[in-house]
């Protein structure tokens, strides 16, 4: 009869079950997340791209908050489109733009490399979603001043659309400062004039002679450092917004109850727009405030690491769901302008009523 045997498990292959639950929990949360964002973005992007043409009618680009919304949906676009094509490009469908290497080169040892395209890519898209975020801030604050103070010039001025429009670059200007600051300590050096006392040793023909676009190596520290203002940029917006939009629900329930006539006016909100004005706060709340407070956890990632280590996984696995939820709320701007607003409406219907007349004439021309 033979002799049973046990088998010892190293202490380096051993995983408790507990971690190897959490894990598998943490990795799924990211696989799905990950494929329910990417297949969220091409309708989103599409969706969009009407959007903006609805907004370019004339019948709405003179209103302010529809020339605010322009700027919403153009973010949108562009956030949405890079990060879709990034996607892409990782998983083998398209052929990446900006393939260079960034970090090592050549260079003199207290600077990298770094890749010039990558970068203004990655500005750009931290623009747009920063832009949208404080453009929905801007238009909460300039719907709630100008039911607060319909009567005031000062309101009119900015509820303008002249006065939209310099909000709108105003907006525009500040975040692509923002963003861009660290540009301004990125340099330009010739190789192999400045290259990096290792590579010398091999030959000057080991060094290719070019331009190179480098950056401080101090930066990663101040770029870890600077965290702490994502933090506060991403939960402020996440604040501001939803008590601007408390706010305004107040001021529009009070002006209701001031009036005596039981006729609806055509500026008082219909039943469903509180509803869809909550639905659109609690959205934005949850993707910039989570964002935030996932900037936060990340920024001091090495003390959470020593006392909370199980936060680590949650931290990192929160990113992704975060991303789905930003990309529904650009995919829903359409239908709840189109819900929110009759004026959109007609203006949607319009659009498919000429372009059905246009047929028509046409097929009347052919058949003579």
């Amino acid at each position: 009869m033979p002799k049973p045997t046990t088998t010892s498990i190293s202490d380096y292959e051993y995983i408790a079950p507990d971690d190897d639950y959490y894990q598998s929990i943490f990795f799924l949360t990211a696989e799905y997340s990950i494929k329910a964002n990417f297949y969220l973005q091409a309708p989103t992007i599409i969706v969009n791209l009407f959007h903006l043409i609805v907004l370019f009618q004339k019948e709405l680009r003179s209103s302010s908050v529809y020339i605010l919304m322009i700027g919403i949906c153009i973010s949108d676009i562009i956030s949405t489109s890079i990060n879709f094509y990034s996607k892409a490009g990782e998983l083998g469908y398209v052929p990446m733009i900006f393939t260079g290497t960034s970090g090592y080169s050549c260079i003199r040892s207290d600077y990298m490399g770094v890749n010039l395209g990558e970068e203004l890519v990655t500005t750009a898209s931290q623009i747009s979603r920063r832009l949208f975020s404080w453009l929905a801030v801007v238009m909460a604050i300039i719907r709630l001043i100008s039911v607060m103070f319909p009567m005031s010039e000062r309101v009119d001025t900015l509820t303008s659309p002249q006065g939209s429009v310099i909000t709108l670059i105003i907006c525009a200007t500040f975040w692509t400062l923002y963003s861009t600051w660290k540009f301004t300590f990125y340099r330009v050096f010739w190789l192999p004039d400045n290259a990096v006392e290792s590579c010398k040793l091999y030959g000057p023909q080991f060094i290719t002679p070019e331009y190179v676009l480098a950056a401080p190596v101090k930066m990663d520290r101040m770029m870890i450092d600077w965290r702490i203002v994502e933090f506060f940029v991403n939960v402020s917006s996440a604040v501001i917004y939803p008590l601007l939009t408390v706010s305004l629900l107040i001021a529009l329930r009070q002006i209701k109850k001031r009036r005596q006539n039981l006729q609806r006016k055509e500026n008082e909100p219909a039943d469903n727009t509180t509803k869809l004005i909550l639905f659109m706060t609690i959205i934005f709340t949850f993707s910039e405030g989570l964002s935030g407070f996932s900037a936060f956890f990340i920024y001091h990632i090495e003390t959470i690491a020593i006392h909370y280590p199980d936060l680590i996984s949650t931290a990192v696995a929160l990113e992704f769901p975060i991303a789905v939820l930003r990309t529904f709320n650009a995919f829903s701007h359409f239908f709840v302008c189109f819900l929110l607003s009759s004026q959109y409406r007609d203006v949607v219907k319009s659009l498919f009523t000429v372009r059905k007349k246009a047929n028509q004439v046409l097929f009347h021309r052919r058949s003579l």
